[in-house]
């Protein structure tokens, strides 16, 4: 059984160009283009969507925030200048020394930095916010783009499990990232 917390990460979050806040209603259409994406969605495990799915997917999310306790946050990344969805982020507090974070971006914007934004807003939330030991991801190992992310935000390589998970009627072998505390506070100047 996961820990549920009764305060989460302070939302929302904010980096030089965007906000990453829960989801609202009207993010349906925006969040259905994401999901729809095929080079967007090429590397999650569920994806693509179509707009029914997308459709019960965010009445779960908007269902669960509405939890007095949690232990996942599924959010929205909005570009703070023109109010845009672009893309999406997860923090889920798997044990009160652990989170995961994940990300997607709107291909529009990738090749800009905004993975790298929101896995940092991410990063800094868990160990500030949640005060958690150690954050982890876990990464398709064809993907590249998400490898380099997570390296820039100091994030290191662990593992691969293969056969990890099995879904679009292949099985996901995946790489396990992770950051201690310690070491993210030392690349902060903070020790």
């Amino acid at each position: 059984m996961m820990p549920s917390v009764r305060h989460g990460p302070r939302l929302p979050l904010a980096t030089k160009r965007l906000r990453i806040r829960e989801f609202a209603p009207g993010d349906e259409e925006a969040l259905a283009a994401l999901y729809a994406d095929r080079r967007v969605t090429r590397h999650l495990l569920h994806g693509p969507r179509d707009a029914e799915s997308v459709q019960r997917h965010l009445a779960g999310i908007l269902r669960r925030q509405r939890g007095r306790r949690r232990d996942t946050w599924e959010l929205g990344a909005v570009d703070a200048a023109s109010g845009l969805l672009v893309g999406a982020a997860d923090l889920a507090l798997h044990s009160s020394a652990e989170a995961e974070i994940g990300y997607l971006v709107a291909h529009s914007r990738w090749g800009r930095g905004y993975g790298t934004e929101i896995a940092a807003a991410l990063v800094e939330s868990a160990f500030e916010d949640l005060g958690v030991a150690q954050v982890v991801a876990t990464v398709d190992i064809g993907n590249a783009r998400s490898v380099g992310v997570l390296d820039k935000v100091g994030l290191r390589w662990e593992a691969t499990f293969r056969r990890h998970a099995r879904d679009r009627q292949r099985q996901w072998d995946v790489h396990l990232y992770s950051l201690d505390r310690e070491d993210w506070l030392q690349a902060q100047g903070r020790t």
